[in-house]
């Protein structure tokens, strides 16, 4: 399909077709309705997924008050409409999602954008600043970091701004096609400090390059066969537990958050 929409940009239109036809807009509202309780999404995943498996899977797993109906637009692409505000604003508050371990990315509805053109290359992850000294757990801070990494959403701090707990805590919406940062060099009074990152509800990610979600060419990092030099572990991974003020004996579906790459002489994808 990808191919046809690159011919059919590529046409040299003549008058009639070159002549724009307006859209009435009076269907919008219409449209705008359904949409409102709509999301665009995406399953990043090689093999094409059917419908009703997603459908039937995420009616299980979302438990709404009526199930989410979904429309394919496309490989692996798919509208979910919602029978509430309520039940789209849960599933996405809960973001990161998932189908099958694979990322599932959800973007709020847009009638305007054709398909073709969206990207669903960001998702909103929890993102973990270790290391810091308490001078720099702060709201301002949170967001000077975050913004290194993407587009910050939310800083987890208490009602004073000041976030002061074993790391700071950031929602932050970044590019699943960029190399995970495994940390940054701060500076404080001319005092260097490593701060290294790691990041909630992280499944699979590339092991040799870093990235949640390869480009069409697939990996291009050369293949170390010894795991000691590679470069991304499952250290980026944060600990079950998520939020800062809880105990480390709470658990998030643990037997998901293992690593165990165990094939050599490919790209291996992190679980």
């Amino acid at each position: 399909m990808d191919k046809l929409h690159e011919m059919w940009e590529n046409f040299q239109l003549n008058e009639e077709e070159g002549a724009a036809i307006d859209i009435e807009e009076e269907g919008i509202p219409k449209v705008l309705r359904k949409g409102d309780r709509s999301l665009i999404s995406k399953i990043w995943s090689d093999r094409q997924i059917g419908k009703n498996i997603v459908e039937t899977t995420m009616a299980k797993v979302w438990r709404l008050s009526k199930p989410a109906i979904f429309t394919k637009m496309g490989k692996n692409i798919f509208i979910i409409t919602f029978a509430t505000h309520a039940d789209k604003n849960r599933v996405m508050s809960g973001r990161p999602r998932f189908f099958d371990g694979q990322m599932f990315v959800m973007k709020a509805f847009d009638g305007y954008t054709p398909l073709n053109k969206m990207s669903f290359d960001d998702v909103v992850l929890w993102v973990q600043f270790h290391n810091l000294p308490l001078f720099g757990m702060s709201r301002e801070c949170g967001e000077r970091l975050g913004s290194s990494l993407g587009v910050v959403e939310e800083v987890e701090v208490d009602g004073d701004d000041v976030g002061w707990s074993r790391f700071l805590r950031v929602k932050i919406l970044l590019n699943l096609k960029k190399p995970l940062a495994r940390g940054w060099t701060i500076t404080l009074q001319g005092l260097k400090t490593w701060i290294p990152i790691q990041y909630e509800k992280l499944l699979r990610f590339c092991l040799q390059c870093g990235r949640i979600v390869h480009e069409e060419k697939g990996c291009t990092v050369p293949i170390l066969m010894e795991t000691s030099n590679r470069q991304f572990g499952s250290w980026l991974r944060a600990e079950p537990g998520g939020q800062r003020f809880r105990g480390s004996s709470q658990t998030w579906n643990s037997s998901l958050t293992k690593s165990s790459p165990k094939e050599k002489g490919k790209a291996t994808m992190g679980w």
